[in-house]
This record gives C-alpha cells, sequence and structure tokens, in this order.
C-alpha cells in the first residue's frame, strides 16, 4: 500500500511540474518579418522585400526582427512554405505564441497569429 501511495504521489509531482509547461501564456512579439539569412546579414526593409518574399515562398525560415532580437517563426504559420506569412514580408507585425530560447540564446516563437502592428 505504501509503494502505491509513492507511486501516486510521484504521478501528481510529475504532473505539477509539467502542466506550467504546457499552459505558457501567449507572449506577442512586435518586430519586422524577415527571412532569417537576410536578418542574419541585417538586410530588410522595403528595398528587400522581393528577396525576403522569394526566399519565404521556397520555404526558408522566417523570423520577427524585434528590438529585442531575433524570433524564428515555428509552427502552423509557416506550413506550406510559410503561405499565411507571405503577405507580411518586410512588414512591421504582431506575432503572437509561445517563446523559446535555446542553450545559444536563439529564440523561437511557435506562432498562433500574426497581424499588422500598427
Amino acid at each position: 500500500m505504501r509503494r502505491m501511495g509513492l507511486t501516486v504521489a510521484a504521478v501528481v509531482l510529475a504532473a505539477a511540474v509539467w502542466m506550467p509547461a504546457v499552459q505558457a501564456d501567449p507572449v506577442k512579439v512586435t518586430g519586422e518579418l524577415i527571412d532569417v539569412m537576410c536578418g542574419a546579414t541585417k538586410k530588410a526593409g522595403d528595398s528587400h522585400k522581393a528577396c525576403a518574399e522569394s526566399c519565404a515562398k521556397r520555404g526558408e525560415p522566417v523570423a520577427v526582427f524585434s528590438k529585442d532580437g531575433m524570433y524564428t517563426i515555428t509552427g502552423p504559420l509557416t506550413e506550406n512554405k510559410n503561405a499565411k506569412l507571405i503577405e507580411f514580408m518586410a512588414k512591421q507585425v504582431t506575432v503572437t505564441g509561445e517563446v523559446t530560447k535555446d542553450k545559444d540564446g536563439k529564440m523561437t516563437i511557435l506562432a498562433t497569429a500574426i497581424v499588422p502592428s500598427k
């Protein structure tokens, strides 16, 4: 009986640790929508719009370049070679989603929504 009590306690503890990660509040990141390659070389803005759109249409990674850094977009908005993102390339946008940061400092956002910023 004691062993069963410890097992139940372990399951409850694991659920308590896991649940906050699953229920993370969405974050809003505002900045220019760019392709990652051009963002790495600091190319952005209207003069680079055609190139950014071309890269995005090929399925290259897309990111939001904000004052806090570059957030690579992942998730459903990137499906079908970024089809839902193309219209926003080289524009100021607000992306909503879950932000993660890896050990090297690279940030990603699992995007659930994108709108033009004001």
